[in-house]
This record gives structure tokens, C-alpha cells and sequence, in this order.
């Protein structure tokens, strides 16, 4: 070491505590936990420096810093580390039931459950007592439509209701921006409604509809033996139409970035399912045949010996999410990574009894195959390629109709089979399994979750597939039991929030949920 060096190192030990922790705050998590390691000062300035330690409490969270709150860095660090032992104990301090309204369509997103009453909308903000958010219900009377079905951002204040208009063959959707709070109309959209008129479609439909910033997008999909489907993607604040792609196989969607649109596409030919991934920007708005669509590459499926007989993609929240300032949350779900589950069901040849798998797939995974295919357009990634280490595979069955079965980096799964009172939630959260490890080694309580372990072979339990399926991705599971029904009927379904886990039971007309 020569002298130069010896000085500058004495010198970096001679400064005040204080004015090290902000050098090192400077520094990224990872490199942050590097320097715990170093030396014996470094360690004692992390382990007693709130900022960082908060700093750390984000990263193994994977939580975003609320901007809005009036707690100091103590406070959202103690908030923070409870919150995160509430979800590790599976522990929930307040439940309650939820009437059921007559209307068919619903939502639940941004911890507030939406239930549509034909023209207007009954809303419930789920508290969260560590976050501090409290309960608060309120009604909007009448739209001034009936609501075929809505999607809501919470955090753009702002309700997507569709309108059908007229009668098959002649029908027309007209999509309506409201805001949430009162039903009024939107002051951000430089129109009250855009409208979209269904091409050749002769059957009725059901409606897919998301908001991801300032992009709306809608699937329009016959309920017919051999559907067509049209996508359709508009600027919901200017009102301008970006993309219109229409073919039979397009069977779900979902963002990737306000950009960036995940298509599953199931062709009737021998080629597996796929999931493309689409520039919004690369379209004009005019109708399009989804063959002749470009897109950035394309995510196999394994080759496949069953028909599929539908696919349904969700991941919450959305990109450009974020809690309402209202709220005030000291923290929130990061969305530099989620997962997107992409529930496929299928009838085997051998088989006359349905099957369905569920694939996880994180935002990681769809984004590294994203940049390797800036310079081959219309890439296709073969399954082996990107499914088996980067994906989880599952053979599940969950709802057809309570499908926010998902949030950040959660998936919860409903045990019928034990009446209903108990529910299975994965955790894909490579973090959070990585400090379970360790904390495995300490004298801490028996932690209820389990590690998800080594890739297993899905055949065994699934014909569906033509090839030997194993997946794997980090994570963990647990199953808590679920607050029992005050019916004769057992919940149906389960659903998951950030904060929440909401139970549905349609034969007692009842909602219950466990709130943090």
C-alpha cells in the first residue's frame, strides 16, 4: 500500500459518522450490504443510520418510498418492519364483510373494491392500520348509463365504464372517463368518451379493460365457438386512438409498460401458444390483421397436445400505479418488478376433464428478452430459451370470474377442497426467500412460509404438454387460514391486494376481506 493510499484511507476513517452515512447513502442497496461487510465502522454506521437502514427495509420489501407521507424516516422505518413481519406471520388485525350488490361487473385495484349497480357505483376503500388508511366508503348514484363494465386507476382518480349502445350486429361501445371520487367527468380527458364500433362481430361480448398512465386499452371478444377478437389502445387524456389490431387469436392482454402491451395469442395450427410482446408506438391507430402486426419478439409456450380453450393474463398494478396522494402511504409495492400470471385452460385428447396451468412469469423475464431483441423484429423465443429458469409453472385452477387473484409479486390460490376456509399465496419475491434462509438460522420463530423448491417435472401431474415441462423461479409459499364465512356457504374465491386479501362467496351474495 503505498503512501497516497494509507492517507486516504485514515482520512475516510476520520470523518464524523454522519458524514460517511451520506457518502454511502449515495450507494445502491446491493454495494450498500457490501460495505456491512468491510469493516467494523462501516457495519456501525449502517446498523445505526435510519436512513439506510430504511434504505434496506425498501430493497428486501420491494417497496418505493411514499412522497406524500408526514411520518420521518424513524417512523416509516418502524412502519416498514412491521409490515413486512405482518405478511411473514400472515398476520391480519381487521376483517369485515362486504355486502354484494345486483350488478355483474366489479374491480378491486389500488385497495379499493368497486361494485357496479347498473348506472352507478358503490366503492370501499380497504384500510390498512399500518399504512394508517382507513376505511371510507361513498356511492356514485348514476353515470348516466348503464355500465356494461369498468376498470378504475386510483391513482389518476379515475373510473374507464363502457357503454354498449344499440343491438348486435349494430352494436357500439362508447368508453367513458370519470373521475372516482364523484362520477364526473374527467378533467384530464380532453373528451367525455371515446367510441369504438365492433367489426363483423355477430355474437355477444366480454370486454377485457386495463389503464396503464395515460393509455386505456380494451379487448372486445365474441363469446361465440369461434371468436374474433379486436384490440383496441386509446390516449384516454387526448382522446386519440394508438393501435387496432384484429384477429381470432388474440385472447388476452396486459401491459408491460405504458408502451409495451403483452398479447396472448393461441393459433389453431400446430405452433404452441405465444405471448408478444407489442410497441404501442409502432402503430398508427388504423385497424390492422394482427398477422400482418409487427412485433418485438414473441414467448413460446412449450409445444402442446391438448386445445386451448381460453388464456387470461393478469398482473396488478399497473406501471405507472402509484397510492393516491389522499392516502399519504409511507411506502408502496416498487414497480420496478411484478409478476404476470397467464392462466391457460386446456382440454387434453386423453382427457375429458378440463386441465389448467397457471404460468408466473416476472417482468424481469419478459424485459431481458425485450432487449435482446431491439435488432431482429418479430423474434420468436423458443420455451427452453426463456420458460424453464425463468417462469413458474403451476397446475391450478383459480377463478374464472374473481381474477385479481394477483398483485406485485403475489398470487393466492383458494383451497376449496378445505371448505373453503383456507388459501395458499405465493410469494415470488427473491428477497424475501433469501432472508427467510437466513433467518432460518437464527433463534427466531418457525416462519410459516417454505421455500419453493427444485425444478420438478409438471407432466406427471399435467397431460397437456408434448415435451417435459420444469420451471423455476425463486420465491416462497405459505397457507393461512382465511376468516370463516357467518353463512352456510363456503368462499368461492379468493383475491389479493397489497394490504388485503379479499374472499368472495356468490351463493351468500357476500365479500370478506383481512386488512393489515
Amino acid at each position: 500500500m503505498d503512501v497516497d493510499q494509507q492517507g486516504t484511507i485514515e482520512t475516510a476513517f476520520s470523518l464524523p459518522n454522519e458524514l460517511i452515512a451520506l457518502f454511502l447513502d449515495e450507494l445502491d442497496v446491493v454495494s450498500l450490504l457490501r460495505c456491512k461487510q468491510v469493516c467494523r465502522l462501516f457495519n456501525s454506521v449502517i446498523a445505526t443510520n435510519v436512513q439506510l437502514l430504511y434504505k434496506i427495509e425498501l430493497f428486501f420489501g420491494r417497496f418505493e418510498n411514499g412522497r406524500h407521507c408526514n411520518l420521518d424516516t424513524a417512523g416509516r422505518l418502524r412502519a416498514c418492519r412491521q409490515y413486512q413481519q405482518a405478511w411473514n406471520n400472515l398476520s391480519f388485525s381487521h376483517s369485515q364483510f362486504i355486502s354484494m350488490q345486483e350488478g355483474h361487473a366489479w374491480e378491486l385495484s389500488g385497495g379499493v373494491l368497486c361494485q357496479a349497480m347498473r348506472r352507478g357505483l358503490e366503492c370501499v376503500q380497504l384500510p390498512c392500520k399500518i399504512k394508517d388508511i382507513p376505511k371510507r366508503e361513498w356511492t356514485i348514484n348514476d353515470l348516466g348509463f348503464e355500465i356494461r363494465d369498468f376498470t378504475i386507476d386510483t391513482s389518476q382518480d379515475l373510473i374507464v365504464a363502457l357503454e354498449q349502445v344499440g343491438l348486435i350486429p349494430h352494436l357500439s361501445c362508447n368508453i367513458h372517463m370519470r373521475t372516482l371520487m364523484t362520477g364526473e367527468h374527467h378533467p384530464m380527458s380532453a373528451v367525455p368518451f371515446v367510441t369504438h364500433t365492433p367489426s363483423n362481430m355477430h355474437e355477444e361480448l366480454r370486454f377485457l379493460i386495463q389503464v396503464c398512465g395515460s393509455r386505456i386499452a380494451v379487448l372486445f371478444q365474441e363469446l361465440a365457438d369461434e371468436p374474433c377478437s379486436e384490440l383496441v389502445v386509446w390516449d384516454w387524456k387526448s382522446g386519440q386512438k394508438k393501435l387496432f389490431i384484429r384477429d381470432a387469436d388474440l385472447k388476452s392482454f396486459s401491459f408491460v409498460t405504458e408502451d409495451l402491451v403483452l398479447v396472448g395469442v393461441v393459433g389453431g395450427d400446430e405452433t404452441p401458444p405465444r405471448l408478444d410482446i407489442l410497441g404501442i408506438d409502432n402503430f398508427s391507430g388504423e385497424m390492422v390483421q394482427y398477422k400482418d402486426a409487427s412485433h418485438i419478439c414473441g414467448l413460446e409456450y412449450p409445444q402442446m397436445k391438448a386445445d386451448v380453450l381460453d388464456m387470461l393474463i393478469r398482473s396488478e398494478p399497473t406501471p405507472g400505479w402509484s397510492p393516491s396522494q389522499s392516502l399519504q402511504t409511507p411506502f408502496y409495492f416498487a414497480r420496478s418488478d411484478r409478476i404476470f400470471t397467464i392462466t391457460m385452460r386446456v382440454s387434453p385428447d386423453s382427457n375429458t376433464t378440463e386441465e389448467c396451468t397457471v404460468l408466473i412469469v416476472p417482468l424481469s423475464t419478459i424485459m431481458a428478452q425485450v432487449e435482446l431483441s431491439h435488432n431482429t423484429p418479430k423474434r420468436l423465443v423458443r420455451w427452453k430459451q426463456w420458460g424453464p429458469d425463468g417462469s413458474h409453472m403451476l397446475l391450478r385452477s383459480p377463478s374464472e370470474v374473481w381474477v385479481c387473484y394477483v398483485y406485485g409479486m403475489k398470487f393466492i390460490q383458494l383451497l376449496r377442497w378445505q371448505k373453503g376456509n383456507r388459501a395458499r399465496v405465493y410469494d415470488f419475491n427473491k428477497y424475501a426467500a433469501r432472508r427467510d434462509v437466513r433467518n432460518e438460522q437464527t433463534t427466531e420463530p418457525k416462519l410459516l412460509w417454505k421455500r419453493l423448491g427444485m425444478p420438478q417435472s409438471l407432466n406427471s401431474r399435467c397431460s397437456a404438454f408434448d415435451e417435459e415441462v420444469y420451471t423455476y423461479l425463486p420465491g416462497r409459499v405459505a397457507t393461512l387460514d382465511v376468516m370463516p364465512s357467518d353463512t352456510p356457504h363456503d368462499w368461492e374465491a379468493a383475491m389479493i391486494g397489497e394490504d388485503n386479501i379479499v374472499v368472495v362467496s356468490p351463493h351468500a351474495r357476500k365479500y370478506g376481506y383481512i386488512a393489515m
